[in-house]
């Protein structure tokens, strides 16, 4: 007796479909679709590795040598870093830029929230459109005509000055820039009111994007504004403020302009900042080497800060996810 190993017509076995003609198999296909979305990447990596990543690991390099910027470069090992740790101006100017970002960042941040939440809770769309517009409006501005702008209030009787006047604190007029108890208070209160537009947008839609379920039972349930707002509102856009928060760090870490065209480091060493240091060593004194090394200290400093705002600054999905 013969058994048939095949299976039986109508034991519930699906019946092998046969590929159309001309279709390629699965797995070619999806080579063939992998090798195109390659082909459309490679020239973007190219670029990027070529003009950003390669120039910054040359620049990398070259913190360990004594370059003039023109000769070879000599390598130094570790001359420059031991230099900067005896380097009393550079100390100082890393103590300036703490006491910029400890001031700067909190209030930028707070003032860009705060529109982002006032204009957010308005109740007409068109005038929440045209507060947006208004505010973006000085992201077309170059960040120089603001730089120069301050000069012209900070002056010796200029808009500061005689606003003291009017208000009868006259006696509390001074050259704001060129006393070295004002100058580095005066750069660090440039910009007032301190609302960056890109932060507050990037607030504003971090705000529209929360459910409206999750306001509408926080006002059945009673939660005032306040409470709403540290509640409910701000535990939803930690992605948001993580984002603002790490380039609100390497913002102020390259902030050259400011102290470059207005006090250039003075008076008596007062608003020297690690960037400025490093351009004055670099295209002042052509000491490239150790202007690279300043740099270094800098990608440094801000990658510690950026993955510890990243280990410390969680939204709920990345906590869900890292216990799961």
């Amino acid at each position: 007796m013969i058994i048939s190993s095949s299976p039986a017509v109508g034991a519930g076995v699906a019946p092998r479909t046969a590929r159309p003609p001309g279709t390629a198999p699965p797995r070619k296909r999806h080579i063939s679709r992998t090798l195109k979305a390659w082909a459309f990447l490679a020239p973007t990596f190219i670029f990027v590795g070529t003009f950003c990543y390669w120039p910054a690991i040359r620049a990398l390099e070259g913190a360990f040598t004594s370059w003039d910027g023109v000769s070879a470069p000599k390598w130094v090992g570790l001359h420059n870093f031991d230099q900067l740790l005896h380097d009393s101006v550079f100390l100082g100017s890393f103590l300036h830029l703490l006491w910029w970002s400890l001031i700067g960042i909190p209030v930028g941040m707070g003032a860009s929230l705060l529109v982002a939440l006032l204009i957010y809770r308005l109740d007409s769309r068109r005038a929440q459109y045209w507060f947006r517009v208004a505010f973006s409006l000085t992201l077309c501005l170059p960040g120089i005509v603001g730089i120069l702008t301050w000069s012209n209030f900070y002056e010796i009787g200029g808009v500061i000055d005689t606003l003291l006047s009017d208000v009868g604190l006259g006696r509390y007029d001074t050259a704001w820039l060129a006393n070295p108890h004002t100058a580095l208070g005066a750069l660090i209160f440039m910009g007032f009111p301190w609302v960056g537009a890109f932060a507050m947008l990037v607030f504003y839609a971090g705000l529209q994007s929360i459910p409206g379920e999750i306001l509408d039972a926080a006002s059945v349930d009673g939660v005032s504004s306040l409470r709403r707002v540290w509640h409910v509102e701000l535990p939803l856009i930690k992605g948001q403020l993580k984002v603002i928060l790490i380039l609100s760090i390497i913002g102020i870490t390259q902030n050259l302009l400011p102290p470059l065209l207005l006090t250039q480091g003075g008076p008596a060493n007062t608003t020297w900042v690690p960037v400025l240091y490093m351009y004055e060593n670099a295209f002042q004194y052509a000491q490239m080497g150790y202007a690279l090394s300043i740099a270094f200290i800098l990608f440094v400093v801000s990658l510690v800060l950026a993955l510890i705002t990243m280990r410390y600054l969680r939204t709920d999905n990345e906590t869900r996810k890292r216990v799961a």
